[in-house]
Protein backbone atom coordinates (compact mmCIF):
# COMPACT_ATOMS: atom_id res chain seq x y z
CA UNK A 1 0.00 0.00 0.00
CA UNK A 2 1.60 3.27 -1.11
CA UNK A 3 1.42 6.52 0.82
CA UNK A 4 -1.20 7.92 -1.58
CA UNK A 5 -3.34 4.78 -1.11
CA UNK A 6 -3.49 5.01 2.66
CA UNK A 7 -7.05 5.60 3.86
CA UNK A 8 -7.94 8.50 6.10
CA UNK A 9 -8.68 7.87 9.78
CA UNK A 10 -12.42 8.09 9.18
CA UNK A 11 -12.26 5.15 6.78
CA UNK A 12 -11.23 2.77 9.53
CA UNK A 13 -13.70 0.58 11.34
CA UNK A 14 -14.64 0.81 15.01
CA UNK A 15 -12.38 -2.07 15.98
CA UNK A 16 -9.54 -2.63 18.41
CA UNK A 17 -7.41 -5.66 17.58
CA UNK A 18 -5.21 -7.90 19.68
CA UNK A 19 -2.53 -10.07 18.14
CA UNK A 20 -2.83 -13.09 20.41
CA UNK A 21 -0.37 -15.92 20.92
CA UNK A 22 -1.26 -19.57 20.50
CA UNK A 23 1.44 -21.80 21.93
CA UNK A 24 2.45 -24.94 20.02
CA UNK A 25 1.88 -26.97 23.18
CA UNK A 26 -1.85 -26.47 22.85
CA UNK A 27 -2.77 -23.50 25.00
CA UNK A 28 -3.29 -19.80 24.47
CA UNK A 29 -0.69 -17.61 26.17
CA UNK A 30 -1.89 -15.56 29.11
CA UNK A 31 -0.69 -12.40 27.33
CA UNK A 32 -3.64 -12.88 24.95
CA UNK A 33 -6.06 -12.63 27.85
CA UNK A 34 -4.13 -9.73 29.37
CA UNK A 35 -4.34 -7.69 26.17
CA UNK A 36 -7.91 -8.74 25.39
CA UNK A 37 -8.92 -7.18 28.71
CA UNK A 38 -6.90 -4.04 27.94
CA UNK A 39 -8.40 -3.84 24.45
CA UNK A 40 -11.84 -4.07 26.04
CA UNK A 41 -10.95 -1.11 28.24
CA UNK A 42 -9.72 0.91 25.24
CA UNK A 43 -12.77 -0.06 23.20
CA UNK A 44 -15.16 0.95 25.99
CA UNK A 45 -13.40 4.33 26.29
CA UNK A 46 -13.78 4.92 22.54
CA UNK A 47 -17.42 3.86 22.67
CA UNK A 48 -18.08 6.24 25.55
CA UNK A 49 -16.33 9.16 23.83
CA UNK A 50 -17.87 8.70 20.40
CA UNK A 51 -21.26 7.21 21.15
CA UNK A 52 -20.47 4.43 18.66
CA UNK A 53 -19.89 0.83 19.66
CA UNK A 54 -16.32 -0.41 19.20
CA UNK A 55 -15.57 -4.11 18.86
CA UNK A 56 -12.59 -6.08 20.19
CA UNK A 57 -11.11 -8.69 17.86
CA UNK A 58 -8.39 -11.16 18.87
CA UNK A 59 -6.31 -12.70 16.08
CA UNK A 60 -4.79 -16.12 16.76
CA UNK A 61 -2.31 -17.70 14.34
CA UNK A 62 -2.59 -21.46 14.76
CA UNK A 63 -0.62 -24.36 13.31
CA UNK A 64 -3.14 -26.39 11.31
CA UNK A 65 -1.23 -29.59 12.14
CA UNK A 66 -1.44 -29.01 15.89
CA UNK A 67 -3.91 -30.84 18.05
CA UNK A 68 -4.78 -29.41 21.43
CA UNK A 69 -4.29 -32.57 23.46
CA UNK A 70 -4.20 -30.67 26.72
CA UNK A 71 -7.58 -29.08 25.97
CA UNK A 72 -6.50 -26.26 28.28
CA UNK A 73 -7.70 -23.39 26.12
CA UNK A 74 -9.67 -22.75 22.96
CA UNK A 75 -9.95 -19.69 20.68
CA UNK A 76 -13.28 -18.68 22.22
CA UNK A 77 -11.60 -18.37 25.63
CA UNK A 78 -10.42 -14.89 24.60
CA UNK A 79 -14.06 -13.86 24.84
CA UNK A 80 -14.05 -14.52 28.58
CA UNK A 81 -11.58 -11.64 28.95
CA UNK A 82 -13.12 -9.06 26.61
CA UNK A 83 -12.92 -10.10 22.96
CA UNK A 84 -16.12 -9.87 20.93
CA UNK A 85 -14.67 -11.80 18.00
CA UNK A 86 -11.78 -14.20 17.45
CA UNK A 87 -10.12 -14.69 14.07
CA UNK A 88 -8.46 -18.12 14.22
CA UNK A 89 -6.17 -18.24 11.20
CA UNK A 90 -4.86 -21.77 10.61
CA UNK A 91 -1.96 -22.80 8.40
CA UNK A 92 1.12 -25.01 8.49
CA UNK A 93 4.25 -23.70 10.25
CA UNK A 94 2.41 -21.08 12.26
CA UNK A 95 3.43 -19.34 14.42
CA UNK A 96 7.06 -20.22 13.57
CA UNK A 97 6.94 -18.61 10.11
CA UNK A 98 7.03 -15.06 11.42
CA UNK A 99 7.06 -13.47 7.95
CA UNK A 100 3.84 -15.32 7.12
CA UNK A 101 2.34 -14.24 10.44
CA UNK A 102 3.08 -10.59 9.64
CA UNK A 103 1.61 -10.90 6.15
CA UNK A 104 -1.54 -12.57 7.52
CA UNK A 105 -1.97 -9.82 10.12
CA UNK A 106 -1.49 -7.10 7.47
CA UNK A 107 -3.82 -8.85 5.01
CA UNK A 108 -6.66 -9.24 7.52
CA UNK A 109 -6.12 -5.73 8.90
CA UNK A 110 -6.36 -4.26 5.40
CA UNK A 111 -9.70 -6.03 5.02
CA UNK A 112 -11.18 -4.99 8.39
CA UNK A 113 -9.24 -1.72 8.90
CA UNK A 114 -9.04 -1.65 12.73
CA UNK A 115 -8.11 1.66 14.34
CA UNK A 116 -5.77 0.05 16.87
CA UNK A 117 -3.68 -3.14 16.92
CA UNK A 118 -1.85 -4.15 20.10
CA UNK A 119 0.38 -7.11 20.86
CA UNK A 120 2.63 -8.30 23.64
CA UNK A 121 6.34 -7.41 23.57
CA UNK A 122 7.33 -11.08 23.55
CA UNK A 123 9.71 -12.61 21.03
CA UNK A 124 6.66 -13.30 18.88
CA UNK A 125 5.17 -9.81 19.07
CA UNK A 126 8.56 -8.14 18.65
CA UNK A 127 9.20 -9.97 15.38
CA UNK A 128 5.72 -9.88 13.82
CA UNK A 129 4.46 -6.38 14.63
CA UNK A 130 7.28 -4.31 13.02
CA UNK A 131 7.00 -6.31 9.79
CA UNK A 132 3.21 -5.90 9.75
CA UNK A 133 3.47 -2.17 10.52
CA UNK A 134 5.77 -1.71 7.53
CA UNK A 135 3.34 -3.59 5.28
CA UNK A 136 0.48 -1.41 6.53
CA UNK A 137 2.46 1.80 6.10
CA UNK A 138 2.08 2.90 9.69
CA UNK A 139 4.18 3.31 12.82
CA UNK A 140 4.77 1.11 15.85
CA UNK A 141 5.50 2.02 19.46
CA UNK A 142 7.37 -0.82 21.18
CA UNK A 143 7.60 -1.95 24.81
CA UNK A 144 4.77 0.20 26.15
CA UNK A 145 4.02 0.26 29.85
CA UNK A 146 0.78 2.22 29.47
CA UNK A 147 -2.03 2.43 26.89
CA UNK A 148 -5.02 4.75 27.08
CA UNK A 149 -7.37 6.83 24.94
CA UNK A 150 -6.89 10.59 24.76
CA UNK A 151 -10.15 12.48 25.37
CA UNK A 152 -11.10 14.75 22.51
CA UNK A 153 -8.87 13.25 19.83
CA UNK A 154 -9.64 9.59 20.69
CA UNK A 155 -6.07 8.76 19.77
CA UNK A 156 -4.16 5.93 21.42
CA UNK A 157 -1.72 7.25 24.02
CA UNK A 158 1.29 4.96 24.06
CA UNK A 159 3.57 5.37 27.07
CA UNK A 160 7.01 3.78 27.25
CA UNK A 161 10.37 4.30 29.00
CA UNK A 162 12.87 6.44 27.08
CA UNK A 163 16.40 7.79 27.49
CA UNK A 164 17.58 4.62 29.20
CA UNK A 165 14.47 4.49 31.35
CA UNK A 166 15.07 7.94 32.88
CA UNK A 167 11.86 9.42 31.49
CA UNK A 168 8.46 8.16 30.39
CA UNK A 169 7.48 9.25 26.88
CA UNK A 170 3.89 9.34 25.64
CA UNK A 171 3.54 8.85 21.90
CA UNK A 172 0.57 9.52 19.59
CA UNK A 173 0.05 8.49 15.97
CA UNK A 174 -2.32 11.12 14.55
CA UNK A 175 -1.51 10.83 10.85
CA UNK A 176 -1.35 7.10 10.13
CA UNK A 177 -3.65 4.20 10.90
CA UNK A 178 -3.88 1.67 12.36
CA UNK A 179 -2.20 2.77 15.57
CA UNK A 180 0.08 -0.10 16.57
CA UNK A 181 1.86 -0.84 19.83
CA UNK A 182 3.43 -3.67 21.79
CA UNK A 183 3.17 -3.79 25.58
CA UNK A 184 5.49 -5.53 27.99
CA UNK A 185 4.06 -8.81 29.32
CA UNK A 186 2.51 -8.47 32.75
CA UNK A 187 2.02 -4.72 32.40
CA UNK A 188 -1.76 -5.00 32.72
CA UNK A 189 -3.76 -7.12 35.11
CA UNK A 190 -5.73 -10.14 33.94
CA UNK A 191 -9.30 -10.05 35.26
CA UNK A 192 -11.21 -13.10 36.37
CA UNK A 193 -12.69 -14.84 33.31
CA UNK A 194 -16.37 -14.30 32.63
CA UNK A 195 -17.69 -17.58 31.15
CA UNK A 196 -20.95 -15.86 30.25
CA UNK A 197 -19.09 -13.56 27.86
CA UNK A 198 -18.73 -15.44 24.57
CA UNK A 199 -16.88 -14.50 21.42
CA UNK A 200 -17.73 -15.24 17.81
CA UNK A 201 -15.00 -17.46 16.32
CA UNK A 202 -14.24 -17.17 12.60
CA UNK A 203 -11.73 -19.09 10.49
CA UNK A 204 -10.69 -16.78 7.64
CA UNK A 205 -9.56 -18.05 4.24
CA UNK A 206 -5.94 -17.12 3.59
CA UNK A 207 -4.41 -16.61 0.10
CA UNK A 208 -1.48 -18.88 -0.70
CA UNK A 209 0.70 -15.88 -1.49
CA UNK A 210 0.97 -15.00 2.19
CA UNK A 211 3.23 -17.92 2.99
CA UNK A 212 6.99 -18.38 2.67
CA UNK A 213 7.95 -21.23 0.38
CA UNK A 214 11.26 -21.84 2.15
CA UNK A 215 10.04 -22.16 5.75
CA UNK A 216 9.05 -25.43 7.35
CA UNK A 217 8.97 -26.79 10.90
CA UNK A 218 11.62 -29.47 11.32
CA UNK A 219 11.24 -30.24 15.00
CA UNK A 220 9.45 -28.92 18.06
CA UNK A 221 10.94 -29.45 21.53
CA UNK A 222 8.45 -28.78 24.28
CA UNK A 223 9.77 -26.79 27.22
CA UNK A 224 8.99 -27.75 30.76
CA UNK A 225 6.22 -25.73 32.38
CA UNK A 226 8.70 -23.65 34.41
CA UNK A 227 10.64 -22.68 31.31
CA UNK A 228 7.58 -21.97 29.23
CA UNK A 229 5.78 -19.76 31.70
CA UNK A 230 8.56 -17.50 33.00
CA UNK A 231 6.64 -14.43 31.80
CA UNK A 232 3.57 -15.61 33.72
CA UNK A 233 5.32 -15.83 37.10
CA UNK A 234 4.50 -13.43 39.92
CA UNK A 235 7.99 -13.91 41.37
CA UNK A 236 11.27 -14.51 39.53
CA UNK A 237 14.67 -15.27 41.06
CA UNK A 238 17.51 -14.68 38.59
CA UNK A 239 21.21 -15.49 38.74
CA UNK A 240 24.16 -13.95 36.94
CA UNK A 241 27.92 -14.20 36.68
CA UNK A 242 28.20 -13.40 40.38
CA UNK A 243 27.24 -17.04 40.99
CA UNK A 244 30.80 -17.78 39.80
CA UNK A 245 29.91 -21.35 38.79
CA UNK A 246 27.04 -23.22 37.17
CA UNK A 247 26.27 -25.07 40.39
CA UNK A 248 25.21 -21.76 41.88
CA UNK A 249 21.85 -22.17 40.16
CA UNK A 250 21.09 -24.93 42.66
CA UNK A 251 20.92 -22.18 45.31
CA UNK A 252 18.82 -19.97 43.02
CA UNK A 253 16.45 -22.87 42.36
CA UNK A 254 16.15 -23.63 46.09
CA UNK A 255 15.05 -20.06 46.82
CA UNK A 256 12.74 -20.04 43.80
CA UNK A 257 11.10 -23.27 44.92
CA UNK A 258 10.30 -21.79 48.34
CA UNK A 259 8.75 -18.72 46.72
CA UNK A 260 6.90 -20.61 43.97
CA UNK A 261 8.99 -18.51 41.61
CA UNK A 262 10.43 -18.88 38.14
CA UNK A 263 14.20 -19.14 37.64
CA UNK A 264 15.72 -16.42 35.47
CA UNK A 265 19.23 -15.69 34.28
CA UNK A 266 21.35 -13.00 32.68
CA UNK A 267 22.66 -13.36 29.14
CA UNK A 268 26.33 -14.13 30.02
CA UNK A 269 25.50 -17.23 32.09
CA UNK A 270 23.20 -18.51 29.35
CA UNK A 271 26.00 -18.03 26.82
CA UNK A 272 28.32 -19.95 29.16
CA UNK A 273 25.66 -22.72 29.17
CA UNK A 274 25.18 -22.65 32.92
CA UNK A 275 21.41 -22.66 32.22
CA UNK A 276 19.17 -22.83 29.17
CA UNK A 277 18.06 -19.94 26.97
CA UNK A 278 14.37 -20.12 28.06
CA UNK A 279 15.52 -18.67 31.40
CA UNK A 280 17.23 -15.61 29.87
CA UNK A 281 15.81 -12.27 30.94
CA UNK A 282 16.53 -9.16 28.89
CA UNK A 283 15.99 -7.60 25.49
CA UNK A 284 17.52 -10.64 23.79
CA UNK A 285 15.63 -13.04 26.04
CA UNK A 286 12.30 -12.65 27.81
CA UNK A 287 10.85 -9.32 28.93
CA UNK A 288 9.16 -9.89 32.28
CA UNK A 289 7.06 -7.86 34.69
CA UNK A 290 6.58 -9.96 37.84
CA UNK A 291 5.36 -8.58 41.15
CA UNK A 292 8.79 -9.34 42.65
CA UNK A 293 12.12 -9.75 40.82
CA UNK A 294 15.16 -10.95 42.77
CA UNK A 295 18.51 -10.48 41.00
CA UNK A 296 21.44 -12.37 42.54
CA UNK A 297 24.92 -11.75 41.20
CA UNK A 298 23.67 -9.69 38.26
CA UNK A 299 25.55 -6.46 37.54
CA UNK A 300 22.71 -4.90 35.57
CA UNK A 301 23.56 -4.20 31.94
CA UNK A 302 21.20 -1.94 30.01
CA UNK A 303 19.84 -4.95 28.10
CA UNK A 304 19.03 -6.89 31.27
CA UNK A 305 17.49 -3.94 33.09
CA UNK A 306 15.27 -3.18 30.09
CA UNK A 307 13.89 -6.70 30.37
CA UNK A 308 12.82 -6.52 34.03
CA UNK A 309 12.65 -2.90 35.19
CA UNK A 310 8.83 -2.83 35.15
CA UNK A 311 8.68 -5.43 37.95
CA UNK A 312 6.60 -4.36 40.94
CA UNK A 313 9.51 -4.72 43.39
CA UNK A 314 13.15 -5.31 42.52
CA UNK A 315 15.49 -6.87 45.11
CA UNK A 316 19.15 -7.18 44.18
CA UNK A 317 22.11 -8.91 45.80
CA UNK A 318 25.63 -8.04 44.62
CA UNK A 319 29.11 -7.77 46.09
CA UNK A 320 29.88 -4.65 44.01
CA UNK A 321 28.53 -1.49 45.68
CA UNK A 322 28.68 0.24 42.27
CA UNK A 323 26.59 -2.40 40.47
CA UNK A 324 24.18 -0.79 37.99
CA UNK A 325 21.35 -3.06 39.16
CA UNK A 326 21.24 -1.11 42.43
CA UNK A 327 20.09 2.00 40.55
CA UNK A 328 16.73 0.39 39.70
CA UNK A 329 16.32 -1.66 42.89
CA UNK A 330 13.77 -1.10 45.62
CA UNK A 331 15.94 -3.15 47.99
CA UNK A 332 19.71 -3.32 47.37
CA UNK A 333 21.78 -5.78 49.40
CA UNK A 334 25.55 -5.42 49.07
CA UNK A 335 27.23 -8.68 50.03
CA UNK A 336 28.10 -12.22 49.03
CA UNK A 337 25.03 -14.04 47.73
CA UNK A 338 26.42 -17.31 49.09
CA UNK A 339 26.11 -15.86 52.58
CA UNK A 340 22.87 -13.96 52.09
CA UNK A 341 20.65 -16.43 50.19
CA UNK A 342 21.18 -19.39 52.59
CA UNK A 343 20.22 -17.13 55.50
CA UNK A 344 17.19 -15.91 53.54
CA UNK A 345 16.16 -19.51 52.87
CA UNK A 346 16.53 -20.36 56.56
CA UNK A 347 14.41 -17.37 57.60
CA UNK A 348 11.66 -18.26 55.12
CA UNK A 349 11.59 -21.87 56.29
CA UNK A 350 11.56 -20.81 59.94
CA UNK A 351 8.68 -18.43 59.33
CA UNK A 352 6.72 -21.20 57.63
CA UNK A 353 7.62 -23.76 60.30
CA UNK A 354 9.63 -25.89 57.90
CA UNK A 355 13.02 -27.54 58.34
Amino acid sequence: MTRSDRPEAGEFSNEVWVLGEDRPCGEISSVTFELSAKARELSDALSSNTGERHRVTALLLIDSNKTNKSNRSKPQDAGYYGADRVLAAKAENLPFDRAACARILAHLAQESRPKIIIASATAFGRSVMPYAAALLGTGLTADCTGLSIEPGTNLLLQTRPAIGGNIMATIKTPNHMPQMATARPGTFSIPAPNPEKTAEVLYPDLPDGLFSAGVSTIKFDKFTRDERTLQDRNVIVSGGRGLRRAEGFELISALASLLDAGVGASRPVVEMKWIGYPHQVGLSGQVVSPKVYIAAGISGTVQHIAGMQTAGKIISINRDPEAQIFNVSDVAICGDLYEIIPKLIERIKAKRGRK
